[in-house]
Order: structure tokens, then C-alpha cells, then sequence
């Protein structure tokens, strides 16, 4: 070596240089051979992407019998691979079931996690029961690949005239409240979230937020109201819209729009900050409101703000 570097003349600097990069060389040829080894045989990654396309392509078809599945990595001209209800699938083995009130053991023998079977439990306790094979895809706990594992071996067993008879003549459930007595209309202004939370599709947080708006507003004085609270979507507004009324007009909260600061007034949730304010210097301005029709002066309000509000105000020398 030291010939070589003689033969070329390197200086000290020079050749402690080339020793560094020789150094290097050999480091990273020695790092890319140990890759190299550890990537060189692709058959356990080849097994591994075969059995996951194995499992995905199984999916059993409508009927209890052995099914056929096609699968990209077999060969056609080969016999084909069925499964019977008896088969394994993922370690469990189906089983010919009525989903209405199966065991909790049962669901899990079907591979339902306890998250997915609490989901039915509930159901059930609700009242709710199977019909059709078709009633369990409503579950949202229960995706389409699961459904679609489950709905050969579900059997659900036809309830006898003399049976349905006397379930109809059980006490109805308490989520059916308002299906029986149509006639107890809820009154918004005066409920509490005890009457709320018996109304289709109003839970306890929501109920607290009818309330909690409701007093902002000063009270509701239409239904259609209640579509502004956060959370009651067009579905939960048609479920309730049958079971409540407004009907105490007279605890409706009013402001005196010719006393009342900016700030107050800007608390109301149909006024903003700015509109507040040009309603107060308007009135500074030109002295007090007379009636509703003096707030068209202003300029900036729209008629849709000014209809809105209305319900909320008083004036001086106003005969309402």
C-alpha cells in the first residue's frame, strides 16, 4: 500500500484521505450486503400477500350450501375450493342462529366483538326484534362483510298469531311514549329536559341545548325554531315536529328597544354586535321607537332581521 501511494506521489494529507474514503467504501458495501440478505428471499412476502388475498376473496354467498369463491393466485383448470357451515373462517365456526334474543355467548361464537353485540343488546331492549334477514344490516354495528358472512345461517323463527297477539297486548315500551298518546303535546316554553329526552331522537345533551337556547332567545315563540338549535338535523326536526306546540306566548322574554344598551342588546342571538349598535345610535339620533316599522329606517337591517326579532321587542307609547 505504502508503494502505491509512494508510486503516486501522495502527500500525508493525501493519503490520510484516501484511508477515510477507503474506510467508507467498505462501511456502506458492508451495510448494502446486509440489506441485501435480509430482502433477498421474497417467498414469505409472496405467502403473505397469498393468504390475505385467500381470505379476502372468501365471501359466502346466499344460500348454506358449499360456495364457491374465485381467487386471483388459483388456477382455474384446478378443482375448485368450497366451504360448508362447518367450516373454520378466522377460528370461528358458523352456525344456523335467530338473532332475536340470542345469548351474548352466541354472538361471540359468531365473531361479534362486545362493543358489536352490546349495539344489539340494546336494540333488543328497546323493543326492537328481527324480522326479515335483511333487518340485521340495518345494525350499524354490523358492516356489509359481516352481514354477508352472517345471512346464510340465519333462520329466524315465524312468532304465531296467538303470540304476536299477546305481545301487542303487553305495556307498550317507554320509547313508544309518544306513539300512544299523541294527544300530550309538549309545550316548549315550559318543558323540562325530562319531556324532551322522551321524544324520538332527543338525547339528554340535546335536550340541555333546547333549553340552554331557549333562554337565550327569551323563548320560542314557533317550532320552526328549533331547527336553529345546534344539533336538531331536518331528520330529528320531523321525528319531534308532531309532539310539541307553543303555547305560552306570555313567557316570552321582551327587550324595550328604547332602553335597552348595545351591549344587551347584542346578546339576543338575531342581532349582531354591529346591528345592535346602529339600532342605539339610530335611536339616539332620532329619539325613541315608536313601533316595529321604525326599525325600516335604519337602512341596514333586513326585513328578514327585523321580522325575526319583532317578537322580543316592546315600545314605548306601543299598545302590544
Amino acid at each position: 500500500m505504502k508503494r502505491l501511494l509512494a508510486y503516486f506521489k501522495f502527500s500525508k494529507t493525501e493519503q490520510n484521505g484516501f484511508f477515510i474514503i477507503l474506510v467508507i467504501i467498505v462501511l456502506f458495501a458492508t451495510i448494502y450486503t446486509l440489506i441485501k440478505r435480509n430482502t433477498r428471499d421474497p417467498i414469505p412476502n409472496q405467502a403473505k400477500l397469498f393468504e390475505q388475498s385467500f381470505h379476502d376473496s372468501i365471501e359466502i354467498s346466499s344460500t348454506p350450501n358449499k360456495q364457491e369463491f374465485n381467487s386471483p393466485y388459483v388456477n382455474k383448470n384446478e378443482s375448485v375450493v368450497s366451504i360448508s357451515p362447518t367450516t373454520d373462517l378466522d377460528d370461528e365456526k358458523l352456525f344456523y342462529f335467530d338473532p332475536n334474543n340470542l345469548p351474548h355467548a352466541d354472538w361471540h361464537k359468531l365473531g361479534l366483538s362486545d362493543k358489536q353485540i352490546a349495539v344489539l343488546k340494546n336494540y333488543e331492549k328497546k323493543g326492537g326484534r328481527f324480522k326479515v334477514k335483511t333487518d340485521l344490516k340495518k345494525i350499524y354495528s354490523i358492516n356489509e362483510r359481516l352481514y354477508k358472512r352472517l345471512e346464510p345461517y340465519i333462520q329466524i323463527k315465524t312468532i304465531p298469531d296467538s303470540e304476536r297477539t299477546k305481545q301487542q297486548d303487553r305495556a307498550p315500551l317507554l320509547y313508544d311514549k309518544f306513539e300512544r298518546n299523541k294527544a300530550e303535546l309538549i309545550d316548549i316554553n315550559t318543558c323540562d329536559t325530562t319531556a324532551l329526552i322522551s321524544l324520538k331522537g332527543i338525547g339528554s345533551i340535546l335536550s340541555k341545548r333546547i333549553l340552554k337556547y331557549k333562554d337565550v332567545l327569551g323563548g320560542f315563540y314557533r317550532i320552526e325554531q328549533l331547527k336553529e338549535v345546534y344539533g336538531v338535523t331536518a331528520e330529528t326536526y320531523d321525528l319531534i315536529k308532531d309532539y310539541i306546540v307553543v303555547a305560552n306566548l306570555d313567557g316570552i322574554k321582551k327587550i324595550n328597544i328604547n332602553k335597552v344598551d348595545a351591549n344587551s342588546l347584542a346578546k339576543h342571538p338575531y342581532l349582531s354586535p354591529k346591528d345592535a349598535k346602529l339600532i342605539v345610535n339610530y335611536r339616539d339620533q332620532h329619539g325613541s321607537y315608536v313601533n316595529i316599522e321604525d326599525l325600516t329606517k335604519i337602512g341596514t337591517l333586513s326585513d328578514l332581521a327585523i321580522a325575526k326579532i319583532a317578537p322580543y321587542l316592546i315600545f314605548e307609547n306601543d299598545s302590544r
